[in-house]
């Protein structure tokens, strides 16, 4: 019976790193990840932005206070940090992948 090389082994249980971003570019999801491995966490840009959509669709957004909420990200985050965040990663990016992610952004404020 053949061995399996243990780098094989080790292949399979490593998990692929999929960007949450849609639409992105491979030079951009590079520089996302890049990003994301430096300076954030992985799945940073995804959970902001969805936190920002979600956010700007609550009927109550405008509530937002520093007291009552609980600061995280998914649940009741602070709408300064999400836009720091987004800010970043739109810079980061490559220049038309930055476009296609600050109209995405932009969608969003038009629910503000």
């Amino acid at each position: 019976m053949a061995r399996k090389s243990p780098g094989s082994i080790r292949a399979r249980g490593r998990r692929r790193y999929e960007p949450g971003i849609p639409g992105l570019s491979a030079r951009g999801n590079a520089c996302l990840r890049d990003l994301e491995r430096t300076r954030l966490w992985p799945g940073a840009a995804a959970e902001a932005l969805q936190a920002w959509e979600r956010f700007v669709r609550d009927p109550i957004h405008r509530l937002w206070d520093t007291d009552s909420g609980c600061g995280q990200l998914l649940c009741c985050p602070d709408p300064d940090e999400l836009r720091w965040l987004l800010a970043l990663v739109a810079h980061r990016l490559p220049p038309a992948d930055a476009r296609l992610f600050r109209a995405r952004v932009a969608a969003a404020d038009e629910l503000w």
